[in-house]
């Protein structure tokens, strides 16, 4: 059984680490950009929801008034058809909605930041969206005509470097 050489060992692990840098960029790149589109995508759906909540909350209330305030229900009447209602025995009090000492509304509850959303590795995310501003030729790795062909040239090394190394090893078919 012979003994690898050092410039065996050198040859198999340059061909696996040029193999895998070739590879890995090909596979993990397009799942984490569309990884990122999702979670965009989320982060909308959460804005949305969250505004349709605060809506159906103010839907909700104004309901509430209609069943149980008639008060509420002769204002929006009056509005919608003028001051030209007339309830008997109701005396009607004009409120002056113009002066500072009125009460103020309630607030709108926050709105979901896009930034609340979970990221697993906020540090990685800003690696990779850094390497993709500084370095386009990352692009390389999401074109459709060059993508196979990395991949394939990739996937070739580490399956020649471990093919080598199994003949380097003595371990030779009879």
């Amino acid at each position: 059984m012979n003994r690898p050489s050092v410039a065996n060992t050198l040859l198999f692990w340059l061909m696996l680490v040029l193999g895998t840098a070739g590879l890995a960029p090909c596979l993990v790149l397009p799942a984490w950009l569309e990884r990122q589109a999702q979670m965009e995508c989320l982060r909308a759906r959460e804005v949305y929801l969250a505004g349709l909540q605060r809506r159906l909350e103010a839907v909700r209330k104004q309901i509430e008034h209609l069943n149980d305030d008639p008060a509420y229900v002769l204002r929006l009447a009056e509005e919608d058809f003028g001051r030209a209602i007339k309830v008997l025995d109701v005396e009607t009090i004009w409120i002056d909605t113009s002066s500072a000492d009125a009460p103020a509304l309630p607030e709108d509850p926050p709105e979901a930041s896009p930034e609340d959303a979970d990221q697993l590795w906020p540090e990685l995310d800003t690696f990779i969206d850094a390497a993709m501003q500084r370095y386009p030729e990352a692009q390389l790795f999401l074109d459709g005509r060059t993508r196979p062909w990395i991949m394939g040239a990739g996937g070739g090394l580490i399956v020649l470097a471990v093919a080598l190394l199994g003949f380097s090893s003595g371990h030779r078919p009879q």
